[in-house]
């Protein structure tokens, strides 16, 4: 932002020309006086009430309108008020001496511009260091009230899809899943990333398992430093341990908020529907992902809403949330499709267009916080709506103590690990993860049925933790931890033959 000057410091900053359009246009006849008294006349002038409603009056809607949004913006940054308003164009003292250009204006912007109405300063704005136009605060407080011509944010209600995808906690039940495999086998570590072949062991338990989600589910596991590469394999961290001990909100937390602010992962150049040239440009993943979550917070709890109304809205309220600096020529972006470079402004609906629609289907859909509507099954997203999952990530709702901060009761009945007289452990979903993260280290996943997971206890798996190092006494204080005290005297008696060697 920048500290406005007030109107006489910015009056003495033009050149005498300048100044003399600024009369004309304000009605003062000038003769031999020197700038400083111009300056003066200028001031006294226009913060005079009714000087400024009689210059008001005088200009078209296009020029109030102009002069409404600064009002209300405050300070607008030069790109937006051009692009809404019209450009000023960089005529010189020299030219401006034949060529009175303020007889003329270009656009609303330029007639503000000669009416000494607004002034530019150079400032910053979070990433964006530039010109920004402002109101100087002496005209500011004889203005009359104006309506806002400044858009609002606002979505457009939809009815329920007929098909929807809501991946609530999958993501993080994969995580789960890379962290219990890492732990049971020796996985090297090559180029920095999981092996597919790895990662297809897992397939048969993985909630999806698209390309670029295993991908992302990687990245995901490795940049919140829940596993690491030590002696050229892959290992969960003790980080790890601590996550899987967290409550189920604050697990997926912990994953919204690792992408949130992970410079690493480039949403806009992962897009299937683009190709990113490395031709020297940068852009900044994070503040994408930031404008999203801002107005995310703004949509209706329990409503489906259309993702159009999402994304024009966007484009309404705050276009350059991708390029704060309005710089739309100097990314070289293609269209996969027609080969064409995606330059200019005319292209933002397939640029920042199609990366709001790719992080509302893919990452945050992924990640739990939306449920994404399809008006057909294969389409793309025409709708969505917060999670209540969503809603507690984003803090938007209270969600129950035991979701948010970990409250877990070692008797309670619904968390209770089973286990059966034939060696099969049923796992219920409340289970404790950081047991079920244990309990695999000596048992064999079977299979999961509405969210409750099927183990059993054999000669391998035991011969198995046996040469990891686990002992069955260890074994087996840890079945009566989890079971309350309740297994079967004959599972007892039999992993303690199988100890033996029997």
């Amino acid at each position: 932002m920048i500290v406005a000057r007030n109107l006489q410091e910015c009056l003495a900053e033009y050149p005498r020309i300048m100044l003399e359009a600024i009369a004309e246009g304000w009605g003062i006849s000038l003769t031999d006086e020197q700038v400083p008294e111009i300056v003066e006349r200028l001031v006294v002038e226009m913060t005079n009430g009714e000087a400024v409603r009689m210059v008001l009056g005088r200009l078209n809607d296009l020029e109030r309108e102009a002069l409404a949004y600064v009002i209300h913006i405050g300070q607008v940054k030069a790109h937006v008020l051009a692009r809404k308003c019209g450009h000023i164009r960089r005529l010189g003292p020299g030219r401006l001496e034949w060529e009175p250009a303020w007889h003329s204006p270009a656009s609303a912007t330029e007639r503000l511009w000669f009416l000494g109405l607004i002034c530019r300063e150079y400032g910053v704005d979070e990433e964006y260091h530039g010109e920004m136009f402002f109101i100087p605060p002496e005209i500011l407080t004889v203005l009359p009230p104006m309506p806002s011509p400044v858009p609002i944010f606002q979505l457009e209600p939809v009815a329920p899809p007929r098909t929807v995808r809501d991946d609530q906690d999958a993501l993080a039940h994969d995580v789960f899943l890379v962290l219990s495999y890492l732990r049971n086998h020796d996985v090297r570590a090559k180029k920095g990333v999981l092996a597919q072949h790895e990662l297809v062991n897992l397939r048969p338990r993985l909630r999806h398992g698209t390309p670029q989600r295993l991908r992302f589910l990687h990245h995901i596991c490795e940049q919140a430093s829940l596993i690491r590469r030590e002696a050229g394999t892959w290992q969960p961290t003790g980080q790890a341990a601590a996550w899987l001990k967290e409550a189920p909100l604050a697990r997926r937390q912990v994953l919204y908020r690792t992408w949130l602010e992970d410079v690493n992962w480039n949403d806009l150049c992962l897009m299937p529907a683009v190709s990113c040239e490395d031709t020297g440009w940068r852009n900044n993943p994070i503040l994408a992902r930031k404008s999203l979550a801002h107005y995310l917070h703004r949509c209706p709890l329990d409503v489906w809403v259309s993702v159009d109304s999402f994304v024009e809205s966007i484009h309404e309220v705050e276009p350059d949330f991708l390029r704060p600096d309005g710089d739309y020529d100097s990314w070289y972006i293609r269209d996969v499709q027609t080969g064409q470079y995606l330059m200019g402004y005319r292209n933002w609906d397939k640029v920042e267009g199609t990366l709001i629609r790719y992080l509302l289907g893919r990452p945050l859909l992924w990640l739990g916080l939306l449920a994404i509507g399809y008006a057909q099954e294969g389409e793309k997203p025409d709708s969505f709506r917060l999670t209540e999952g969503g809603a507690g990530i984003l803090e938007l709702r209270e969600m129950e103590t035991s979701k948010v901060k970990g409250v877990r009761d070692e008797e309670s009945v619904l968390c209770r690990i089973v286990v059966q007289p034939n060696f099969q452990v049923v796992v219920p979903h409340e289970a404790s993860w950081y047991d079920c993260f244990l309990l695999e280290r000596f048992a064999r996943w079977l299979d999961e049925e509405q969210g409750t997971a099927h183990y059993v206890i054999d000669t391998a798996s035991i011969r198995a933790s046996l040469q990891k190092g686990i002992t069955v006494r260890q074994i087996q204080a840890f079945l009566l931890r989890v079971t309350g005290g309740q297994v079967p005297p004959q599972v007892l008696r039999t992993l303690r033959s199988w100890a033996r060697g029997g």
